[in-house]
């Protein structure tokens, strides 16, 4: 593996039962050497769980047993032990462990070895070599690319307590939504919804006591996250039917915090599917009479807004990734002159993808109802590579938007039964979950925390690669520009490019930005996507790549791959 310090990267050991099978499968990690230590309580191992996944979300997903939530060994949250291990492997199958490095801030580039450990019953064990190049260049914890994920109210205390208010625990209730918050932003995303509690009060005359208490530590990046100093970077307005009166008292309060350039009302969501073209205006004119520089967002087009009106008065401009660059029909080409033409303009323009990167079925109607080639859209549900579930900052950076958007982070905590078992919603499965409901029941310990997925990593790894292009964007934008389109020359090219290629380039990135450092003296300098700079550089030579090797060991063979985004198109064998 190769990474810059302060980035997280993960790795997948898989075991194999063999002839005869494996029981009390156990694992353990080492220090990492090199330069310096990278130690051993800097790596989270985890047991992968399996959804099945009886019918494919579309003709491009798979089926039977997938992979996807990551139960801890030790949360990274409160630090206690789960029941990740140990685990059994009858004869014939395999199960995944997931381990997770998180490079700490300031560490000296250099190669850093170590090794994970894997024991069993019986006298199985396996010593696995790791080994990490660290470059020369730090990742900042709020990352530069903007994300505003969905946290529905509700799903929190419907997911882990069974009722929407945690039986009218607000202490439960407020931890579960910071937990959320936090494991957000441990995986560098901003939960923009993570308020779950409506601010109490009207006619301007609000109560933000609450709100300070439990989610101010998100906001000033001052939580107990893995990345210190992480801090959400977009959060919405959150109150019943607020007046205009009541928008000026969010400005006032934000502005007197420091936070009011991360605040936005979420005007409307799809239009005319959840609100009709002409509710928009008198929404909008409520927000900037409340306060002129207060932010309102819609998720639609550049076009819809002009034909209805709503371009100048609509600040945050998110359309759907089907429509930037459609295959075909109206938005057929590159759309993305509009958008970077709203950016000159001032405005703000972010990204989503929704049920139409795997066909939304019957459960929406209109143009948003689906698309006739689904192959290689950006794309968060359970079956879908992880290259699609990766791919969307890509997608962001070469078409020029700064930020993305998802509708939700826990939908089937509310909606389902078990989460654990199904997730498949507008015949997607996974669409709106990224999130497994930690409850000590199903993962051990004595308290509820987040349970993250697969998918997560993925989305946290692409941010990560956006942050790459972000760097070597504000040294040589032609170079980052040619580089991120040779790999993703469509915005459905992730049914078209290797695991290798993407990380082939994320590589060739890495060594461009650490030439420019040493051009520069170890300066990154500032840009529209980085306009703060930067001297995350030292400058020093870059050592030898990273492998993660294994071989057969006995009767339970043991293997690893270094890459997840190689493997995940393994169908383990499960009963």
């Amino acid at each position: 593996m190769g990474a810059a310090a302060n980035e997280m990267q993960g790795f997948q050991a898989i075991v194999s039962g063999g002839d005869t099978g494996v029981r009390g499968v156990r694992a353990a990690v080492s220090d990492l050497r090199g330069p310096s230590t990278i130690p051993a309580s800097k790596v989270v191992l985890y047991r992968e769980d399996y959804m099945y996944v009886s019918t494919p979300s579309d003709d491009n997903g798979m089926r039977g047993w997938v992979p996807d939530a990551l139960v801890p060994d030790v949360d990274p949250f409160v630090g206690e032990k789960r029941n990740a291990f140990p685990f059994d492997v009858p004869a014939g199958e395999l199960r995944a462990i997931w381990v997770d490095v998180h490079v700490p801030s300031g560490t000296r580039p250099g190669s850093y070895r170590g090794s994970l450990e894997v024991t069993g019953d019986g006298g199985f064990s396996a010593s696995l070599p790791i080994e990490l190049e660290v470059f020369d260049f730090e990742l900042p914890s709020t990352p530069s690319y903007a994300t505003a994920f969905g946290l529905a109210w509700n799903g929190t205390c419907e997911g882990h307590f069974g009722e929407a208010w945690c039986g009218g625990d607000d202490a439960a209730f407020d931890r579960l939504r910071q937990l959320y918050g936090k494991a957000g932003l441990d995986n560098r995303l901003t939960l923009s919804a993570v308020v779950g509690a409506p601010v109490p009060g009207s006619g301007g005359d609000l109560d933000f006591s609450r709100y300070d208490q439990v989610y101010g530590p998100l906001l000033d990046g001052t939580a107990d996250t893995r990345l210190k100093g992480a801090a959400l970077s977009a959060v919405q307005v959150w109150q019943r039917d607020p007046q205009a009166e009541d928008y000026a008292a969010w400005a006032r309060h934000f502005k007197s915090k420091g936070w009011f350039g991360k605040l936005f009302d979420y005007t409307c969501d799809e239009p005319p599917l959840t609100c009709a073209w002409s509710d928009i205006k008198p929404r909008q004119d409520r927000v900037h009479r409340g306060d002129p520089g207060m932010l309102s967002l819609v998720t639609t087009t550049v076009a819809h807004l002009k034909e209805n009106g709503l371009y100048q008065s609509t600040n945050i401009i998110v359309p759907v990734v089907n429509f930037v660059e459609g295959k075909s029909g109206e938005y057929a080409g590159d759309q993305s002159a509009d958008y970077r033409q709203a950016q000159r303009d001032g405005k703000t323009t972010w990204i989503y993808s929704s049920c139409m990167s795997h066909g939304c079925g019957n459960t929406v109607t209109g143009e948003y109802g689906g698309d006739p080639d689904l192959q290689g859209w950006p794309s968060l549900v359970i079956d879908h590579t992880a290259l699609r579930n990766r791919a969307m900052p890509w997608v962001a950076y070469n078409y020029g938007f700064t930020g993305e958007l998802y509708w939700d982070s826990v939908y089937a905590f509310a909606s389902k039964s078990d989460p654990w078992r199904d997730q498949y919603e507008f015949t997607g499965h996974g669409d709106g979950t990224l999130f497994y409901p930690g409850r000590p029941d199903r993962i051990g310990g004595s308290t509820h925390i987040p349970v993250e997925s697969i998918r997560l990593k993925e989305v946290r790894d692409g941010i990560q690669d956006y942050e790459y292009l972000s760097i070597l964007d504000a040294f040589d934008r032609a170079d980052a520009q040619k580089v991120a389109k040779k790999l993703f020359a469509h915005a459905w090219s992730a049914g078209d490019i290797t695991p290798e290629q993407l990380l082939q380039t994320r590589r060739e990135v890495a060594q461009k930005i650490s030439a420019n450092l040493k051009k520069s003296g170890g300066k990154i300098p500032s840009s529209p996507l980085r306009p703060e700079g930067g001297g995350f550089g030292t400058a020093a030579d870059a050592a030898s790549g990273c492998s993660v090797s294994g071989s057969a060991l006995g009767v339970g063979a043991l293997l690893v791959a270094g890459s997840w985004l190689a493997s995940r198109r393994r169908k383990p064998r499960l009963r």
